[in-house]
């Protein structure tokens, strides 16, 4: 969707008021753009304590791309949340080669 359609989307929700209010606009943060959610999809406020939990159980799935002796691979880490850090680090200090080309959250186990 080019930026023309894209702004014409968001008019027509306003004017339709289905803008959703449990999201702070705030476009840019060093280059990025984000979203500061306020509450849930719900409506109600955000538990710290439960959704630092839920984040803890949460999983990764990070493929990083390498070509080794004209081969290509693709080699899929699998990366536990607090490990997060960790793995970047990693990465960035040249220990795991490659160029990332996916980060997929995994369910956590058991979630119901």
């Amino acid at each position: 969707m080019d930026k023309k359609s894209e702004k014409i989307v968001v008019l027509n929700e306003k004017k339709k008021g289905r803008i959703n209010k449990n999201v702070a606009d705030n476009p840019l943060c060093e280059g990025f753009e984000y979203t500061k959610l306020t509450r849930d999809v719900n409506g109600f406020s955000l538990n710290f304590e439960h959704l630092k939990n839920y984040g803890e159980k949460n999983r990764y799935a990070i493929s990083v791309l390498r070509k080794i002796k004209n081969k290509t691979y693709i080699y899929n880490y699998f990366v536990k949340n607090e490990e997060l850090s960790k793995f970047f680090k990693c990465y960035f200090d040249g220990k795991i080669e490659g160029e990332i080309i996916e980060v997929e959250k995994l369910d956590p186990e058991n979630l119901a």
